[in-house]
């Protein structure tokens, strides 16, 4: 399939997938879209009997981004498998952090990805990571007086699935633990 991969027609269903998620609130990464296209482009040639080129035209757009919103429904069975997914930032406006409070940010993303990944939920522990990584990003391009600055979205993403997480220590006992307790 990668001679398919580098066609224009299945670089334009790509790009028009991820502009249908957009509108429908949801960022994917692009290696995610391009291998849920490949996948239906594959699975339309098999059941059609035809060659890719031909299936490629088959494939639209709004259906593939049916196919991801439904993987990515948190009440789907799997879903927590289900990584790439991410809300769309709205809102544009930013912020300006002391370094510790940035530091603190991204110890507490990753003890959010930690609590997610060894109670497997690797969706939220694929997010948490990402913000680390963003939140990180910023400390790392700042001079040592300066203080970075975050798009407001990170803390409200970060925030909502720190509580996410906390609801699950509670209420479903997530741990650290390897014992498999649950953490006072």
């Amino acid at each position: 399939m990668p001679d398919i991969q580098q066609s224009v027609d299945f670089k334009a269903i790509v790009a028009q997938t991820s502009a249908v998620l957009l509108t429908r609130g949801v960022e994917v990464e692009p290696v995610a879209v391009r291998d849920v296209v490949a996948l239906m482009v594959r699975s339309v040639a098999e059941r059609m009997n035809m060659d890719l080129e031909e299936a490629v035209h088959m494939v639209v757009p709004e259906t593939v981004a049916d196919a991801i919103v439904a993987a990515a429904d948190p009440e789907a069975e799997g879903a927590e498998d289900v990584h790439s997914v991410r809300p769309v930032r709205v809102d544009a406006r930013t912020i300006l952090l002391p370094v510790r409070v940035a530091g603190r940010l991204v110890m507490t993303a990753a003890q959010v990805a930690k609590y997610a990944r060894l109670n497997g939920h690797g969706r939220i522990a694929d997010q948490a990571l990402d913000l680390a990584t963003e939140v990180g990003a910023a400390l790392s391009s700042v001079a040592s007086a300066d203080e970075p600055e975050l798009p407001l979205g990170v803390l409200t993403e970060l925030a909502d699935i720190a509580e996410l997480v906390a609801v699950h220590v509670e209420c479903d006992s997530w741990s650290i633990c390897p014992c498999g307790r649950a953490s006072a």
